[in-house]
């Protein structure tokens, strides 16, 4: 779809039939959405509550209504849309929690260390990735009819994303596990007593 084109008002596509794959597609990209927001939030020194230059422009949120699949995603919630100001508010960032334009995944500036990003890089490319090639060789953000898309094709749409849910959630665990590892080293070094020993009685 074209940005001269009219998004769908919500009616229309609930009025509309989609597969069961389509659904399930849904279901597990918002799961995936989900992991990489908690990844993101995890990263140390995040620079983004201090940054005086918003990249979170309506331009670069209108993708998640001019995309057949992304409108599909979020449902009732195109209704929310800003047109000034797309899905961000002053001070508290985006509004959504699933439904994001896929760009707003694999965007870091240069503030942001690349070392400590680097996995969620890749992870968020991946997930854009997922989606190529699933009509006339069309990423699904730009296919204008999803349920066009054959249920053959679905399906390993479906089996990529499921598999890269699971790789995402895994890098999770293993972030809150190094945190959890991190702050328990905090707290022994912070502790008065050394390990083993018992507090003197006076």
């Amino acid at each position: 779809m074209t940005a001269m084109q009219t998004p769908e008002v919500p009616s229309m596509m609930a009025s509309r039939v989609f597969s069961e794959e389509l659904h399930q597609i849904r279901e597990v990209h918002i799961e995936t959405e989900s992991i990489l927001q908690s990844l993101a939030a995890l990263l140390n020194d995040v620079p983004c509550a201090s940054c005086a230059n918003v990249c979170c422009k309506e331009v670069l949120c209108r993708e998640s209504i001019e995309s057949d699949f992304l409108r599909f995603v979020l449902g009732a919630r195109v209704d929310d849309y800003s047109l000034s100001d797309g899905w961000y508010v002053p001070g508290s960032g985006c509004r959504l929690s699933y439904g994001r334009p896929l760009v707003c995944y694999e965007y870091f500036c240069e503030r942001f260390d690349t070392q400590a990003v680097d996995s969620l890089k890749q992870l968020s490319r991946a997930f854009k990735k997922v989606y190529c090639n699933v009509f006339a060789g069309q990423h699904i953000l730009v296919v204008d009819d999803i349920s066009r898309i054959s249920k053959n094709k679905l399906r390993i749409v479906l089996g990529r994303l499921e598999g890269l849910r699971d790789q995402a959630n895994r890098a999770l665990r293993e972030a809150l596990l190094g945190q959890l590892a991190k702050r328990s080293s905090r707290s022994e070094v912070d502790s008065p007593y050394v390990a083993g020993t018992v507090p003197s009685q006076a």
